[in-house]
């Protein structure tokens, strides 16, 4: 059963694990590969105390790591908080806080 949009990238490397599910420039990452990342970045953040409804910071560029990061951290019933490596570092320093 679908829950949530990590559910669907997982219910889709079931059905088609070798289609591209991301590119980003001249990478690129299967609905197989994205979905193992997903389930490997949930465990991680589990075994490190994150529970469901937690906030989880992604402080990285547009790539394929950032959409295992928001895929993964969803996954793993937090949400996640985007936060911009361009913005000033006080912008940063707020929304951390």
């Amino acid at each position: 059963m679908i829950y949530l949009l990590p559910h669907t990238v997982l219910e889709a490397a079931q059905r088609t694990p070798d289609k591209e599910a991301f590119k980003c420039g001249q990478d690129s990452l299967s609905y197989g590969e994205l979905g193992s990342q997903i389930q490997q970045l949930a465990s991680v953040l589990w075994r490190l105390g994150v529970r469901r409804g937690d906030r989880v910071g992604v402080y990285l560029n547009r790539s394929i790591e950032t959409a295992i990061a928001v895929h993964g951290i969803m996954y793993a019933g937090a949400a996640y908080v985007p936060l911009d490596p361009k913005a000033p570092a006080a912008r940063t320093r707020f929304q951390l806080q």
